[in-house]
């Protein structure tokens, strides 16, 4: 079932545009942006990482593969960057790249909304309202776990 649907955007402010990565997913050169982006997502850069998430989601200057999309925008989203916390929210909750985990695609979109990221307070209420009690619970018990684990605010 498809709850929400996803957001792709890669510009969230202009600081990203000196990144070399950025500039060439802009300009719509793919193949030489997925050298690029793969080459600064390894070296732990997540803006990279979500760029290079949406490439293999979307296929562009790569092979469309929904697992690598998701490990890539976990990475960014560890990294505290909003736009990866709500697109892997939404993935997790359709199934894209793994097997659906609403209770999961409920702590990312709620983390990504406490970050800033105003598009997933539509999304938290309505895949809340989804959500038993217990798992309600649960997800606020997965959203402190993964706060804690990668200090994120």
């Amino acid at each position: 079932m498809k709850y929400l649907t996803m957001l792709f955007l890669l510009l969230i402010s202009q600081s990203v545009l000196a990144n070399s990565c950025i500039d060439l997913v802009q300009s719509k050169d793919f193949y030489e942006a997925a050298d690029i982006c793969s080459s600064m997502a390894e070296k732990g850069d997540r803006d990279a990482q979500f760029a290079l998430a949406v490439m293999y989601y979307q296929g562009n200057g790569v092979m469309s593969d929904m697992s690598k999309a998701q490990k890539w925008m976990r990475e960014a989203a560890q990294k505290n960057h909003n736009q990866a916390q709500y697109n892997l929210g939404i993935m997790r909750a359709n199934g894209r790249g793994g097997s659906a985990d609403l209770v999961e695609a409920y702590a990312w979109l709620k983390i990504s909304e406490d970050n800033g990221y105003s598009a997933a307070a539509d999304s938290v209420s309505q895949l809340g309202s989804e959500l038993s009690s217990g798992e309600k619970k649960s997800a606020l018990e997965k959203i402190k776990a993964i706060k804690d684990e990668f200090k994120l605010e």
